[in-house]
């Protein structure tokens, strides 16, 4: 078993907190916070549904699993361009965690969600070059993101250019994956969550030049 309860978490989201590999610091542990019998998803879900849906529908660390591992044997090593590598989920003193790649910039500094991006940086030439190729790459490789501000990472390189890559909003959430059998649908459906995050990032630039207070939702908590 793996001592954290030690470790500061350098991020926290609705339902996981990430952790630095102690022994690994190329990689990241993402530990529930929450039993995953009592996550939203679950209890909102139809008994029916609760009884047929195995258990890693509902637990977002084996599903996330699942996912990765399905893009890296379907599409190869290219996945990793835009999501992150899995490697195994492993207990831990603090609960169950999922290591995967921790993305780093080129300084060997934990990545920025696109949120705390835009917070500082607003929408750079370089920024929007990256979420091109990155919409670019998971329509022609069919990887399902959600593709929201503080799901995605700007990793940034030596050479001033960036690269966006999804960490969290995986897969299919339909009972039934027509996304995930229909190229028709896949591109569809992809193509709404790309007009999506466009409508959030404006909407989150405004409230930037207004000055608005945010929530912190997204930012790093500690590098």
């Amino acid at each position: 078993m793996l001592n954290l309860e030690e470790e500061t978490p350098f991020a926290k989201g609705g339902h996981r907190a990430c952790y630095r590999h102690p022994n690994d610091s190329g990689k990241c542990i993402k530990v529930m916070t929450e039993d995953w019998r009592m996550a939203d998803r679950r209890l909102r879900a139809h008994w029916i549904v609760r009884m047929c849906r195995p258990k890693w529908y509902f637990h977002e660390n084996l599903a996330e699993y699942r996912f990765l591992k399905s893009q890296e044997k379907r599409v190869g090593e290219v996945a990793w361009d835009y999501v992150p590598r899995a490697y195994e989920v492993i207990s831990t003193d603090v609960g169950d965690g999922l290591v995967v790649d921790l993305i780093q910039d080129h300084d060997g500094g934990i990545s920025m969600t696109l949120t705390e991006y835009l917070w500082k940086n607003g929408l750079t030439k370089e920024c929007q070059a990256a979420l091109d190729t990155m919409w670019e790459g998971v329509e022609r490789f069919r990887i399902f993101v959600q593709g929201r501000p503080d799901n995605l990472v700007v990793q940034q390189k030596l050479d001033g250019t960036c690269q966006c890559i999804a960490i969290d909003g995986f897969g299919f959430p339909q009972l039934i994956p027509l996304t995930k059998w229909c190229k028709k649908e896949a591109r569809r459906k992809i193509a709404r969550r790309k007009m999506r995050q466009q409508e959030a990032i404006e909407k989150f630039l405004e409230k930037r030049k207004e000055g608005v207070k945010v929530s912190e939702k997204g930012f790093l908590l500690s590098r």
